[in-house]
């Protein structure tokens, strides 16, 4: 147990240096997330004043509606692409049957991955709400702070296994990851990142009702805005926790028989 928590720092320490080495990257990802903070500040300034019926609920104020759906986007957004993106990096290095043959097992390697894209979407996260809340005055009067973390670990379980199930979609095809492109692009126009799910047409309502983020950002807005307790976020605790209990073995057992398959026939090194 001491030796496989030991392979995980070191593995995570591994990715933390390789992120830090990008300095470039960190700053156009600072800067990505400070305009588009801003853009949606200005677009909510353009409309002060103008109380939407759907964001009645939210306390009519757009921008701090808004910011809670970037910046848990962003956040689990680093998970779901983490795993395809470290299964096709390893593939196009030559690396990737070395890796999956050594002694660490996959699902260490994995873990691994998992608490880096932790790590790294909470600073996305953090990121955003310093930006909206400290330099931008979003405001979140009375949160349930308590009901916050368990959100967030229920969303992040859910997202990751979609991403699990990219990796071995990568694992298997190659090129291409249509999983987590659908899953994302039908997040982020579906499960209210921008805009109330209840302004959309009733029939994409119903779709928005299979998507796990829907329920994450229903649930942090009510909890960040709302102050709502435990009890009256109940039923969307349920239906996420449900859908991680569901999608976590499965999207397991999907990347087992995929890394099977690629063994069986000979393909995993190919890229």
């Amino acid at each position: 147990m001491k030796t496989a928590a030991w392979k995980i720092l070191v593995l995570i320490r591994r990715d933390f240096l390789e992120e830090v080495s990008y300095r470039l990257k960190f700053f156009l990802d600072l800067a990505t997330i400070l305009m588009f903070t801003s853009i949606f500040f200005f677009i909510a300034r353009a409309f002060e004043g103008a109380t939407p019926k759907f964001l009645e609920k939210y306390g009519g104020d757009y921008f701090s509606f808004v910011l809670i759906g970037l910046a848990l986007s962003g956040f689990l957004n680093v998970g779901m692409y983490s795993f395809s993106a470290t299964v096709r990096n390893e593939q196009t290095l030559g690396t990737l049957e070395a890796l999956m043959a050594s002694p660490t097992s996959p699902s260490l390697l994995f873990t691994a991955r998992l608490l880096w894209s932790f790590i790294y979407g909470s600073f996305h996260l953090a990121a955003y709400l310093a930006i909206g809340i400290l330099l931008l005055s979003a405001s979140y009067n009375d949160p349930n702070w308590a009901a916050i973390p368990v959100i967030i670990i229920l969303s992040f379980a859910a997202f990751n296994s979609i991403g699990l199930m990219s990796a071995a979609f990568t694992l298997m095809f190659k090129r291409g990851d249509p999983i987590s492109a659908l899953i994302g692009f039908g997040a982020t126009l579906l499960s209210g990142v921008f805009f109330p799910v209840e302004a959309l047409p009733a029939a994409l309502q119903k779709i928005s009702a299979f998507i796990p983020m829907t329920y994450t950002l229903r649930l942090m807005r009510d909890a960040c805005i709302n102050g709502a307790s435990f009890a009256e976020l109940g039923n969307d605790l349920a239906i996420l926790a449900a859908l991680g209990a569901v999608l976590v073995p499965a999207s397991a057992a999907f990347f087992a028989a995929a890394l099977r398959r690629v063994k069986r026939d000979g393909s995993l090194s190919h890229y």
